[in-house]
């Protein structure tokens, strides 16, 4: 993956991220709703791939006196957070929050700095989702938690079957996230898995809402809409997939948290379909 294009490509859909992003929202609100029902109680919080800090908002009225950090590789998805932040520190208690444009793979944190852990749609993004969750590990503190949504294998499956096609990247699948979380000293994890659909009017209304959210293969410098022919035979391609006459675009979702290891016989999966 080309990450200077793919921080290209998120810079571009800042502005106009949260109103674009719409399933993307509605996951990350299913994934923080999920707090009100662990016991926890964070003092410092750090939010991977926080984009225009959606999360942030929900994080800060659940736990309203925690510490939140909000990191992303995206400078001008930090600037859209920063500039909603004084509006909502009139509405809100928290304490405090921290932007941080650095990229996942490289955590500029000490070990042991937070409680709670949060990455929605994000860690896909990863070049090393291994080493990743071992730094997750182990900026844990003891009995910290690691929340996470991300998406799997058959994301976006209509475009995986267009042997041409620029756009879609490598999701793994939930067995390989519980391998990866078993490995890196989680314990008593909870993965569920669910499914999404958007419907659009055209396939070309899907491919720009795809563009317009930064979800774009990001592993050569060139546009990946490569031509007049090449864009009329993914328009082809697609049409193959409608239903009731509506361009379909599916997401396949983990949902899952799992806590930081305090002895090996607490590491216990169990898997969950909603």
């Amino acid at each position: 993956m080309n990450k200077l294009k793919k921080i290209k490509d998120f810079n571009s859909a800042a502005d106009h991220y949260d109103s674009d992003a719409i399933m993307q929202s509605m996951i990350a609100e299913e994934l923080i709703d999920r707090l009100h029902y662990i016991k926890i109680n964070p003092k410092r919080i750090l939010d991977i791939g926080s984009a225009t800090g959606r999360n942030a908002v929900l994080l800060a009225k659940i736990f309203p006196a925690a510490e939140i950090y909000e990191l992303d590789f995206s400078i001008d998805m930090l600037r859209v957070s920063m500039n909603k932040s004084s509006g909502f520190r009139k509405l809100f208690s928290s304490k405090k929050r921290y932007f941080i444009n650095a990229d996942m793979d490289l955590l500029p944190f000490h070990d042991n700095t937070f409680d709670l852990i949060v990455s929605s749609n994000s860690i896909q993004w990863s070049e090393n989702i291994n080493a990743l969750f071992k730094n997750i590990n182990n900026l844990l503190t003891i009995d910290g938690l690691f929340l996470f949504s991300s998406f799997l294998k058959n994301t976006l499956i209509e475009l995986q079957y267009f042997k041409e096609h620029a756009l879609t990247q490598n999701f793994l699948t939930i067995q390989e996230y519980a391998e990866i979380l078993n490995n890196n000293n989680f314990y008593d994890p909870v993965l569920i898995r669910d499914e999404y659909q958007n419907e659009y009017d055209g396939a070309l209304s899907a491919l720009r809402d795809l563009k317009k959210i930064g979800v774009t293969k990001s592993d050569e410098s060139h546009k990946s809409l490569r031509g007049k022919n090449y864009l009329l035979k993914l328009i082809d391609h697609l049409d193959q997939f409608k239903r009731n006459d509506k361009n379909i675009l599916s997401y396949e979702v983990i949902m899952a948290h799992a806590w930081k290891i305090r002895n090996k016989e607490e590491s216990v999966i169990r898997f969950t379909k909603s």
